[in-house]
């Protein structure tokens, strides 16, 4: 690494390190986003209006379930809560749902956007509200009778204004309507909460579902107005609060939530990615190691030799020297001739044949090795005399593999 770049890199972890801390430091973003999960804190979170109800007599039941399953145990008389910022369902579940309604049982929606399959069916339809761009948006909530508000609940944040139409004769009870004061042609008020009659049921239908959210329920004049919304449902039957159709409910699918969800561990893993990167960019560049210096192995066979034959011809009894020559030789010439002969008649004339020597220069070889064989002890000019005679038998030799010197 240069000079240069060990500067550098520092440099960039701290400047990397005083993000952090800045991002950290500053408060976080509002998030508006719509959530009416029971835990969730956010502005249009339902922590609030959850709490509240655990604190109420009443029997409430959580439902975790899709619609078309929890009706299959669910009591005829009691009130279904769906609270949310849309309501979906199919045609089959939403012939559940009526066909529930219609044996006695109260379906209470409150979504800003609820299903054309539903509507339809009840013979509703949804609008909205239209919006001027160059006015601010204020809204103002009011009830009808028999409920009681004081006065008008202004609502000023991010909310369409949806409101419900339907053909005249139609059984609707209206219980409440929404205007937008912020609009510069005074628009009346829309029915926007309904309920109708289905037989022996009620399906009540709520199209502001921010009176059930924490930021709604912040303000005192606001809780009563949602106080007065639950004054619909009978507490006398079991309640079920669904808890399956809800915009906020978090499904994990890794563990990696668990650090992306706490600030601190979140902040600590994307400094790691980034410093890693900034690792692999400064240290991840091919270096050339140094070359290890291998001696190769020196032949030492000559100063081998040297040593073992300084140490015969240092001594006057070279006996043993003369003996390893003359054995060498005698097994050469067996493995070489494939001699099995054990008389010297014999193997010379053996030899002979098979080497392609005359007869009596083997005969000669064999009387004069014989005869140093037996002579002791050996001296230099003995030891001179059996290498001089074996390499003469070599040099005459026509037929086999070649013997290795003997000496």
């Amino acid at each position: 690494m240069s000079q240069g770049q060990k500067i550098l890199l520092p440099l960039l972890s701290l400047l990397i390190l005083g993000v952090l801390l800045l991002i950290h430091s500053s408060p976080p973003a509002v998030d508006w986003s719509p959530s009416y999960e029971r835990n969730d804190s956010r502005p249009l979170g339902a922590k609030i209006f959850y709490d509240l109800v655990k604190n109420q007599s009443g029997d409430w039941e959580e439902v975790h379930t899709p619609a078309f399953e929890s009706l299959r145990e669910a009591p005829d008389k009691a009130t279904y809560v769906f609270i949310n910022n849309y309501f979906a369902t199919d045609p089959d579940e939403c012939a559940l749902l009526l066909d529930w309604v219609r044996h006695g049982g109260h379906l209470f929606i409150s979504a800003s956007t609820i299903s054309d399959v539903l509507l339809d069916s009840l013979g509703l339809d949804e609008k909205v509200l239209p919006e001027v761009l160059e006015a601010e948006r204020i809204f103002s909530l009011s009830l009808e009778g028999p409920m009681i508000l004081s006065e008008p609940v202004n609502y000023d944040q991010f909310h369409n204004g949806e409101y419900f139409q339907w053909n005249d004769g139609a059984p609707v009870l209206v219980l409440g309507s929404i205007q937008d004061k912020g609009s510069f042609d005074s628009l009346e008020s829309k029915p926007n909460f309904i309920q109708l009659k289905e037989k022996k049921g009620l399906i009540t239908l709520h199209a502001f579902p921010e009176a059930f959210s924490n930021y709604f329920l912040l303000n005192q004049t606001n809780k009563a107005y949602t106080e007065q919304v639950l004054g619909t449902w009978d507490l006398d039957h079991p309640v079920l609060l669904d808890h399956y159709v809800k915009t906020g409910k978090v499904t994990y699918s890794s563990p990696l939530y668990l650090v992306l969800n706490n600030p601190y561990l979140k902040a600590a893993y994307f400094a790691s990615w980034i410093l890693l990167v900034l690792w692999v960019i400064f240290e991840g560049k091919r270096k050339q190691k140094a070359i290890k210096v291998i001696i190769p192995p020196q032949n030492q066979s000559l100063e081998f030799a040297k040593t073992i034959s300084s140490i015969y011809l240092n001594g006057k009894d070279m006996s043993q020297l003369g003996q390893l020559q003359l054995k060498l030789f005698w097994y050469q010439c067996r493995t070489t001739f494939n001699l099995q002969v054990e008389t010297k008649e014999e193997m010379a004339v053996s030899l002979s044949s098979k080497s392609g020597v005359a007869l009596e220069d083997t005969q000669t070889l064999i009387r004069q090795l014989s005869q140093l064989e037996e002579k002791s002890p050996l001296d230099a000019e003995d030891i001179q005399r059996i290498d001089q005679l074996i390499e003469d038998f070599k040099s005459k030799q026509e037929y086999g593999r070649n013997l290795q010197s003997a000496g």
